[in-house]
This record gives structure tokens, C-alpha cells and sequence, in this order.
């Protein structure tokens, strides 16, 4: 008589805690990350100062053409420009003493880094994350540096402008020379804001409104009234002005931004490579076993979906250079944050999943325990005890016989909670064998596994046929399983 026996069984809390928590330590085995982010690191460094070099060459030939303005306008902007190539200076120490700092920061962790790699995975990502923070606080620092020397040179321009309003108070009497010179000087001016500065990017639709008043100067002219065309000009100018300050502060910003999600993302997507392998150490003392976990195996492609999603933000951030905003990089940045934690989930889940196999086969084992107390032996331990499809991910498949002829084929499947399986016991008797006997094993075998911390929390489950798709054990070993794509070609290469 043949028949399946199956009941649920899950591993006691206890002993859960312990596999997770103090026998199953991961490491990665790339030392060289600490130098690999350095490295990132500095040509994230190098890549900003390329960024800003054009803004040094765009302010040289502003001064340039500065010196060619007819009014009095020429001496502000080269006090303008003056100012700005300060504030160009004071901004490039600021990212020297920023990145220095960074740098020195990072080295001065190497030490600990590499030891926080030996002891394992969390020590190693918690270190990470809290020199990515500190690096984070160093970019903002950075940029409130920025808002307050800009707020500092507004205030300084604004006032230069109050005295030239005085000095053209005292130069209205030739009216119409000025009023004329004004438009010219002021139109030079908008002129340069339209080449050199991405204003649509920035401040849409500000440049296109000050034109209008351009227009508007140009017509008081024509229309023999000056003193009006001079006060709109000069209205014109410090609202011009005022733009162009306001550009200069959002684009330094945003290549600082910019630059900051770019480095981040690429930090993260070679601390995700460093980790697709990493050694996993079972046990303690002389007993302890070290195996190679590929990450990317045992979450069945979920390393490989992370990187993927990482490349395409990276792409994303690539190929929309000349159009997104510095608002839509701080939602980029703050999607690279939420993404953080998720290497480690990974990892974890990885680990939970070697884990999950080897109690499989411990289980296996007790089960082999009480079935040779019976009579049944393990013909061949190579061919009668392996995994589902030699995947070690899947179902463990142990198979005995007894000298009558009985055999019973032991299947644990995993659940999706860590700790809980199936275990199916199915006889194929050649012999008789009395529905009692069988149930009567099967209570014994789970009777035994509830001893060695493993629970039994469903009733036993009987059903008159085998499950015979697990018989022949040539079929288990050769089936093909749901594996992802990348297991698949890997196999196939």
C-alpha cells in the first residue's frame, strides 16, 4: 500500500535567532572597496571642476565687453563682474575645503572600513552609510555657503546701483545721448544673459518679459520723451541685473547637485558589485563551514533588477543633462536614498535563503535518522539525496529502501517565511503495508523532529496516492525549474 503523509513544520524561534544572528556571518570579499569609492569619489571631484571652468571663461568674456558699454554702466558691471569672479574664487575653496574634508574623511575610515568588511555585511554597510550621510551634510553646507555669499553681493550690487542713479541724475542734460546710450548698454547686457545663461532652464519666461521693456524704451525715444526712456532703462537694468545674479546662484547649484546625485548613484552601484559575492560562515569554532554565497543566485535575479534600476537612473540623469531641473535632481537624490537600505535587504535575503537550504538538508538528515532506525537504507547518497533540479533553492528529495522492497521518498519544500517547510513523506511499497504502519512511521519522524527545535504546527495530512512526479530520482535531478533568465543563459553558456 502506498500513500503520502505531510505535514507543515517550522523551525523554533530560538533557533531561528541563532542562524541569523551568530552563525551565519557574512563578509564581503572585495577588499578594495574603500579605494574603488575613492576613486568615484574623485572623479566626481574632477568632473565639478570641469563643470565649472566655463563659467570662469563666460565672466572673462563678459568683463570684455564690459569695457566696450558707452554710459556709465561700464564701471557697475566691471565692479559686477569684479564681484563675481570673488565669489567664483571663494566658491572653488569652498568645494576644495569641502572635498579635502571628504577625502580625508573617507581615508581615515579605510582602517576601519576594511575591519568592518571582516566582521561582516551590517558593520560594513552601517559604516557606508553613515560616511554617505556626512558626505550629504557637506553638499548642503556647501550650498548654503552659496545662498548667503549671493544674498551678500546682491546687497553690495544693489547698492552700487542707488549711486549711479544719483550720478545720472546730474548727467540729464544732454537727455537724449543718455537715454539713447542706456538702451544700448542695457541691450549689450540682455543680449549676454540670452547667450551665455540657460534663463529658460532657470527663470523661464523672466529674460523674455525684460525685453518687452526694451521695446518699450526704444519707443519713448522715437517718441521724443527721454527722461522716460532713461527711468525704464534704469528700471530694465537692476531687474536684469538682478537675473543675472539669480541664474549665476541656481546654475552653480545645480552642477553641485547634479554632481552629488551622479557620484552618489555610482558610489552605490560599485558597493552593489563589490557585494555580488560574499562568503557566509555557518557554525562556530572548528565546527563552522564557509561557503560562497553569489547573491544574485540565491534572490533568484534580484541583485541583477537592483543594478538594472540604478543603470537606468543613472541613464536618466545622463541624458537629461540639458533639461532637468534642480528641484527634479533633488527628488532623483532622494529616490538614490530611498534605494539605499535595499542592498541590504538583498543580501539578507540571500543569506535567509542559504540558510533556509542548509536546514532543508539538516532536516533531511533526522529524517534518514529515524527511517534507518526502521530498516530503510540510503542506497546511494549521491544520486538519492540531492535538491530539486540540482538547485539548491528548491525542494530537498531524499530517498530509502528497506530489503522488502518498500521505498519512501522524503520531500522538504520550502515556504516563503524563513524557517517554515513542507515535509512530505510518500511511500511506494512493493510490499503491503497497512495504512496504521504508515502513519505510524510518519508520526515518529515528525515526533523526533519536534524534539531537535523544529515545531509542528499543522495536523498531519494523509492522501492514498504518492506523489509520484518524485519517484524516479534521475527525472528530480534533470527537471527543469522556473530559474531566472540570466541562471538560464549562464547554464546555456
Amino acid at each position: 500500500m502506498s500513500g503520502e503523509k505531510c505535514r507543515f513544520v517550522n523551525v523554533e524561534q530560538q533557533e531561528l535567532r541563532r542562524l541569523r544572528e551568530q552563525d551565519s556571518r557574512l563578509r564581503s570579499l572585495q577588499r578594495d572597496l574603500p579605494e574603488r569609492l575613492n576613486t568615484i569619489r574623485e572623479e566626481g571631484r574632477r568632473e565639478l571642476q570641469q563643470r565649472l571652468e566655463p563659467l570662469e571663461q563666460r565672466s572673462q568674456q563678459q568683463e570684455q565687453e564690459a569695457k566696450k558699454l558707452k554710459s556709465n554702466l561700464a564701471s557697475l558691471e566691471l565692479e559686477t563682474h569684479r564681484r563675481m569672479q570673488q565669489q567664483r574664487k571663494e566658491l572653488q575653496k569652498a568645494i576644495r575645503e569641502s572635498e579635502a574634508k571628504q577625502q580625508q574623511a573617507l581615508e581615515s575610515e579605510v582602517q576601519r572600513l576594511e575591519n568592518a568588511m571582516q566582521d561582516g555585511f551590517s558593520q560594513q554597510r552601517s559604516l557606508l552609510l553613515e560616511i554617505t550621510a556626512e558626505q550629504r551634510q557637506e553638499y548642503l553646507a556647501l550650498n548654503q555657503h552659496i545662498d548667503e555669499k549671493f544674498t551678500q553681493l546682491i546687497a553690495e550690487e544693489r547698492q552700487s546701483r542707488q549711486q549711479l542713479q544719483q550720478r545720472l541724475e546730474q548727467e540729464k542734460q544732454d537727455k537724449n545721448k543718455l537715454a539713447q546710450d542706456l538702451l544700448d548698454d542695457v541691450e549689450t547686457i540682455w543680449q549676454q544673459v540670452d547667450r551665455d545663461y540657460q534663463h529658460q532652464r532657470f527663470a523661464p519666461g523672466k529674460l523674455a518679459n525684460l525685453r518687452r521693456e526694451i521695446d518699450l524704451t526704444r519707443n519713448n525715444i522715437q517718441a521724443g520723451v527721454p527722461e522716460a526712456a532713461i527711468a525704464t532703462t534704469q528700471q530694465t537694468y537692476v531687474a536684469l541685473a538682478d537675473l543675472r545674479w539669480e541664474l549665476q546662484q541656481k546654475e552653480q547649484q545645480w552642477q553641485i547637485f547634479y554632481n552629488a546625485a551622479l557620484e552618489d548613484l555610482q558610489c552605490l552601484i560599485t558597493e552593489v558589485q563589490a557585494n555580488r559575492e560574499c562568503q557566509i560562515e555557518i557554525g562556530t569554532g572548528d565546527e563552522s563551514e564557509k561557503f560562497l554565497l553569489e547573491v544574485d543566485y540565491w534572490t533568484n535575479g534580484s541583485l541583477n533588477q537592483y543594478e538594472q534600476q540604478l543603470r537606468q537612473i543613472e541613464t536618466q540623469i545622463r541624458e537629461s543633462e540639458l533639461s532637468v531641473t534642480t528641484e527634479e535632481l533633488g527628488q532623483i537624490s532622494q529616490q538614490i536614498e530611498n534605494l539605499r537600505p535595499r542592498l541590504g535587504e538583498i543580501v539578507e535575503q540571500a543569506r535567509v535563503e542559504i540558510l533556509s537550504s542548509q536546514l532543508r538538508a539538516e532536516i533531511a538528515d533526522k529524517v534518514a535518522d529515524v527511517l534507518s532506525k526502521m530498516g530503510y537504507l540510503l542506497i546511494n547518497p549521491q544520486t538519492d539525496a540531492i535538491y530539486e533540479g540540482e538547485d539548491q533553492r528548491q525542494a530537498y528529495v531524499l530517498k530509502l529502501q528497506d530489503a522488502n522492497g518498500g521505498e519512501v521518498v522524503t520531500i522538504i519544500s520550502p515556504e516563503k517565511e524563513f524557517g517554515k517547510n513542507q515535509v512530505s513523506i510518500n511511500s511506494f511499497g512493493k510490499i503491503l503495508q497497512d495504512e496504521t504502519a504508515q502513519k505510524q512511521n510518519a508520526d515518529a519522524i515528525f515526533q523526533t523532529l519536534a524534539l531537535d527545535s523544529i515545531e509542528i504546527n499543522s495536523p498531519l495530512e494523509c492522501n492514498d496516492s504518492p506523489r509520484q512526479e518524485y519517484y524516479d530520482m534521475d527525472k528530480v535531478r534533470q527537471r527543469q525549474l522556473n530559474k531566472p533568465v540570466q541562471d538560464i543563459e549562464a547554464s546555456q553558456g
